[in-house]
């Protein structure tokens, strides 16, 4: 909906306070053209960008770009020139290029720039840009549209240093190389039906064993797309008057990028999880913020909820790992932002959260985040009203705070997604600076790795039928979205005390049709305690329900204790007690994932049911210190109709009278 039909529908200057931030119409579109013609930065700029080396933000990022062996890269460079690796080797000649071209650009260092030529030498001369073929002709998904912004940033950054010789074979190169291949990989995913042979090059890449049938359809609503668009819009703006058809690749890139923004939920959510929001965005910034300059005729900003995305970065926070940022790591999503994703916002929409998260939550910087980073722009943290969300995308977060020993739940339910893993109704928990509960790390992008295992329900906080979780896709077209479905059915925010039902019985019954009702329902009072109600109901056959529980183990310090219808997770600063009772009986257990170790050991605890056809199962979570001594009084008694549960001082029913489990406390 544009700013001009809320307006219309509202009808009421009064009620525009109750317009959500990216609809309010008081939000000015300024149309910056650009006088120089730079797509990254204008003149004026440059102090500030030179500047941005002694930030907070940037100072550390800066001196390990002057700290670079040099001799190492340039024998890198040298070796590398004829590589038929595009996907590693290629990655990394892209990076020491942006590299050399923005340490040049701040320090004026002649052999820095000097070295930045000779990688851009080397890059047009290479044969391919990257490794897709549509037939016989590559098209670019990665590489090629990367060697075009990176190329382009370079001719910007070094100016002078390019002669005019130079900067004609550049352009002739990008056309062929760059914008070619881009257009018609986008071309394909607006044509899917026409598209027959998406293949990898043989010559260039052997290492997967995918189907790339479905390919055209798959990534045209993936961060996949981004990509390409960024590369075919900078390339064909910079060929503008040069190229004949740099109009209509113009216009493919325009149209592109706005159906790719479509992709972000209202609330500025991300389906494919944060790292894959960033890895699009971080790129197609650099195109929105190009465009306008030379065009000024597309307000982006106004074409996705960015102030949601701030909210959905900081939300998905999860305190700290080691010096870095830690992120719920729902999917593949296991990495937080580049500062310029957060920086778009902070600096269009002056947000300051945005802001205020780029300096805090973000991390893996780049050269854009020196273009963007504006340090005086005011910068505020999360409010109190972010510490309970529920997502469009039926993600819920609950925590305490975004302290170091703060507690924070993370919940997943939802639709498919690239990218996702088979973990509708598992959950992250967090305090104490502990993952006493995780979403193992680790998972593989390839279907015959051992390790793909770690995408499987069997491999999350969630819940299994007869030893198998919930459908999941088999990886022979890569790790894209599956079928399974569950839906956030009621969401009861009460501040401290924090509950929810999910439904998964799709899911579940597409391995097994025997399954007609699968639902887990989340109780949180803050700070430390956690009532998990499964429901389970068959139809001609009982079935072994089971629960499991995976700790943090990547530093292989996790133990886990079980007794009867109890266990212990411990970890180094926190233990987590758990105590389960069903209508059938119950029993725990401890294993680990049938993993080799040199791939990481990931062990469990299981509360596993007798079998039964209608089943109903506690399971109560209690969190303490590892100084705090004693352990925590839990109490389970089954009623006719209810649940009555006591931790410590704390008594909560849990009523199954009506359609949806309700708690009361």
């Amino acid at each position: 909906m544009k700013r001009r039909e809320v307006l219309r529908l509202l009808g009421s200057s009064a009620l525009l306070a109750t317009v959500p931030p990216f609809l309010n119409p008081n939000r000015v579109f300024a149309a910056q053209r650009s006088e120089s013609g730079n797509f990254f930065f204008s003149p004026a700029d440059i102090p500030r960008i030179q500047e941005n080396r002694n930030t907070d933000l940037l100072e550390d990022h800066f001196q390990t770009m002057l700290r670079a062996n040099l001799k190492e890269d340039k024998q890198f460079i040298k070796r590398a020139a004829g590589t038929k690796d595009l996907v590693r080797e290629f990655a990394r000649m892209q990076e020491i290029l942006r590299r050399e071209a923005l340490v040049y650009l701040i320090t004026g260092d002649k052999k820095r720039g000097d070295f930045a030529l000779d990688i851009m030498r080397t890059i047009i001369k290479m044969p391919k840009w990257d490794y897709f073929l549509t037939g016989n002709e590559t098209f670019g998904l990665q590489r090629a549209p990367g060697a075009v912004i990176y190329l382009l940033f370079t001719r910007e950054a070094l100016g002078d240093l390019i002669d005019q010789k130079l900067g004609k074979e550049l352009l002739g190169q990008i056309a062929e190389k760059g914008c070619l291949p881009c257009y018609r990989a986008l071309w394909g995913m607006e044509h899917k039906e026409t598209v027959k042979n998406w293949h990898f090059d043989p010559e260039y890449m052997a290492n997967y064993e995918i189907n790339m049938e479905r390919w055209p359809v798959i990534l045209d609503e993936t961060n996949l797309k981004a990509i390409p668009v960024t590369g075919l819009g900078l390339g064909a703006l910079a060929l503008e008057g040069i190229e004949p058809e740099a109009k209509e690749w113009l216009d493919m890139a325009v149209n592109s990028a706005k159906e790719y923004l479509q992709l972000f939920s209202p609330d500025g959510s991300y389906f494919e999880g944060m790292g894959y929001a960033d890895y699009s965005l971080r790129n197609l910034i650099l195109f929105m913020d190009a465009h306008q300059r030379i065009k000024g005729d597309v307000d982006w900003f106004d074409l996705a909820n960015f102030y949601g995305l701030s909210e959905y970065l900081v939300c998905m926070q999860l305190g700290r790992d080691g010096n870095k940022p830690d992120v719920v790591n729902f999917s593949d999503a296991r990495s937080t932002v580049h500062p310029i994703t957060a920086l778009w916002s902070a600096d269009r929409g002056h947000d300051p959260l945005a802001q205020y998260a780029a300096q805090h939550y973000s991390s893996l910087f780049d050269f854009h985040d020196y273009l963007w980073y504006y340090p005086e722009q005011e910068a505020v943290p999360p409010s109190v009203s972010l510490k309970n969300k529920r997502f469009d995308l039926d993600i819920i977060v609950a925590r305490t705070g975004w302290e170091k020993n703060d507690s924070m739940l993370a919940f997943k339910s939802g639709t498919p997604a690239n990218h996702e893993h088979a973990d509708r109704n598992s959950f992250i928990f967090k305090t104490f600076d502990e993952r006493l509960l995780t979403d193992p790390f680790g998972a593989a992008y390839d279907w015959r790795q051992k390790t793909w295992l770690l995408r499987l329900t069997e491999a999350h906080n969630a819940v299994l039928i007869d030893g198998k979780g919930h459908q999941y896709n088999d990886g022979r077209e890569g790790t894209n979205a599956s079928l399974a479905e569950a839906k956030i059915l009621r969401y009861v925010d009460r501040g401290d005390f924090i509950w929810w039902n999910s439904e998964a019985t799709q899911a579940y019954h597409l391995v097994n049709e025997d399954v007609r009702f699968v639902m887990r329902s989340v109780l949180f009072i803050k700070p430390d305690v956690i009532l998990v109600f499964d429901q389970l109901e068959k139809g001609d056959k009982p079935s072994r329900f089971s629960a499991r529980f995976f700790p943090d183990n990547r530093d292989g310090k996790a133990k886990i204790q079980v007794h009867n219808n109890r266990f212990r997770i411990a970890r180094p600063k926190a233990n987590l007690f758990g105590k389960s009772l069903a209508n059938v009986a119950v029993k725990a257990k401890k294993s680990k994932l049938d993993l080799p170790e040199k791939n990481g050991v990931f062990p469990f605890a299981e509360i596993i049911a007798a079998p039964g056809k209608q089943i109903q199962m506690v399971t109560v979570l209690k969190a303490q210190r590892i100084e705090d001594s004693g352990l925590p009084v839990i109490d389970i008694k089954k009623g006719e109709k209810e649940w009555a549960v006591t931790v410590n001082k704390l008594n909560v029913t849990i009523e199954v009278s009506g359609k949806l489990p309700e708690f009361l406390g």
